[in-house]
C-alpha cells in the first residue's frame, strides 16, 4: 500500500542486528528491487558494548545483495544529504551507513559524489569511508610534518562501485593505504585491490588497514582504533611502510 501512495518505508536498525535479516534483503528486498531505505545504525566499531554489537559485517555483506546502494555520510551534513537522496531520488534498496556518536574535525559535505579527493598529495594515497575519514586527515597532518605528501581520497558509497572511475582516480598511486572498519574478509580493500589488478592498475605498495580476522574485544572506539592501528598513528606508520 505504501508504494501506491509514493511512500517510501524507512527502516532504522543497528547495523549488527539487521545481520539477522539478510535473507529477507536478498529475497524479500533484492529480487524485486524495491525502493526501501535502511538507516544502519552503529556501522563499525560501537565501543563498550562487547563483541556482540559491533557493526563490522555491514559493508560486507550489504554489498553483496543485488541493487543495493550503500552511501557512507562521514559528517551530519553528509547524513542529512543522503538520507534525502535515497528516499527522494535513488531508488532500489538504499541504505545509509553510520556511527555510534557524532561526528569529528571532518564537517563537510560531499555527499552526492560517488567518491572524493579530500586532499591533495603525491607521495601516498589513503582511501576509506565514514568517519574514518578523522583518522586519515589526522595522519595525513601529521606525515605533512615530517614532509610526506598524502592525497586522501573519500567513498562516500561503497556499493555500487565505480570502479573504472575510482581506480582511474588513484592512476598512478604507487603506494596505496586503504583504511576501513570492518573484518577483513571481503572488505572494501580487498576488492579493491582486485579491481586495480583486473585494470593492470595495481600498487607498487598496498597495506589494507581493518578490524581484522575476528570482533575485537571490549573497549572504548578511541582504543580499538589504536588496538587494530586504525587511528592517526597507525595510519601515519602504515604510510611509513609503504614508503620505505
Amino acid at each position: 500500500g505504501m508504494a501506491k501512495q509514493g511512500l517510501v518505508p524507512v527502516f532504522a536498525v543497528y547495523s549488527s542486528f539487521l545481520q539477522r535479516g539478510y535473507d529477507q534483503l536478498l529475497q524479500d528486498v533484492a529480487l524485486d528491487k524495491l525502493h526501501v531505505v535502511l538507516g544502519v545504525d552503529r556501522a563499525g566499531l560501537v565501543g563498550a558494548d562487547g563483541e556482540t554489537h559491533h557493526g563490522c559485517f555491514d559493508a560486507l555483506y550489504l554489498s553483496q545483495v543485488p541493487h543495493m546502494t550503500v552511501l557512507c555520510p562521514a559528517s551530519f551534513a553528509e547524513l542529512r544529504q543522503m538520507l534525502r537522496r535515497a528516499v527522494l531520488e535513488l531508488t532500489g534498496p538504499v541504505a545509509v551507513r553510520y556511527p555510534r556518536g557524532g561526528e569529528g574535525a571532518y564537517q563537510g559535505c560531499c555527499g552526492g559524489e560517488s567518491f572524493t579527493q579530500v586532499r591533495p598529495g603525491a607521495d601516498c594515497t589513503i582511501l576509506t569511508y565514514g568517519v574514518l575519514i578523522n583518522e586519515a586527515l589526522a595522519a595525513a597532518e601529521l606525515l605533512a610534518q615530517e614532509h610526506i605528501a598524502a592525497q586522501v581520497v573519500k567513498l562516500n558509497r561503497v556499493a555500487p562501485l565505480e570502479w573504472d572511475a575510482v581506480c582511474s582516480a588513484l592512476d598512478g598511486a604507487s603506494r596505496l593505504v586503504v583504511l576501513e572498519d570492518q573484518l577483513r574478509q571481503g572488505c572494501v580493500g580487498q576488492r579493491l585491490a582486485a579491481a586495480l589488478l583486473e585494470r593492470n592498475a595495481a600498487p607498487e605498495r598496498l597495506r589494507l588497514l581493518n578490524a581484522g580476522e575476528r570482533l575485537p574485544a571490549q573497549g572504548s572506539v578511541q582504543q580499538l582504533y589504536h588496538a587494530l592501528g586504525l587511528d592517526a598513528a597507525g595510519v601515519t606508520a602504515a604510510v611509513r611502510g609503504v614508503l620505505a
